[in-house]
């Protein structure tokens, strides 16, 4: 993606999406574009959270060992609860997708595809996997992504 591609996605967003997605992390070249984006509009740059600060460049702080949430999944499945736990704030990280997707018969021997979250976040991530799986987080048959979310 190049900055043009940038530059149209953002000129459409509300201020409020925009600073969501400056607040909630961008690749480098994503930022640079957004940020110049916020001042077009005379919106100062907001703080991403209380624990690191976006404008010096620092990284978000380290939440402690990965450790193993869950195995023996589908490569789609990963990536999908993998989603559901960055949504709800958890540093997951789905490993092993790319071997197990091209290398079926190795899946057994891998385990499957994996999780993994930081000690930290492992209580609440296993509390987002429940829910998950009582069906918690389903949409609606009628869901429709172009509907703002209720407030």
């Amino acid at each position: 993606m190049d900055s043009e591609h940038f530059q149209n996605f953002f000129s459409t967003l509300t201020d409020d999406e925009l600073i969501a997605y400056v607040r909630n992390g961008l690749i480098p070249e994503a930022f640079a574009v957004a940020t110049q984006e916020l001042a077009r509009r005379g919106i100062p740059l907001p703080a991403a959270s209380d624990d690191f600060d976006i404008e010096a460049g620092e990284e978000m702080p380290w939440a402690g060992d990965l450790v193993l949430l869950m195995r023996d999944l589908s490569p789609t499945d990963a990536h999908l609860l993998t989603a559901c736990l960055a949504a709800a704030g958890i540093q997951a990280v789905a490993g092993d997708t790319d071997t197990v997707r091209n290398n079926d018969l190795w899946s057994i021997a891998l385990g499957g595809a994996k999780i993994r979250v930081p000690t930290s976040q492992l209580d609440e991530a296993r509390q987002v996997l429940q829910a998950f799986h009582a069906g918690e987080l389903s949409l609606d048959d009628d869901f429709d992504v172009g509907q703002p979310a209720p407030e």
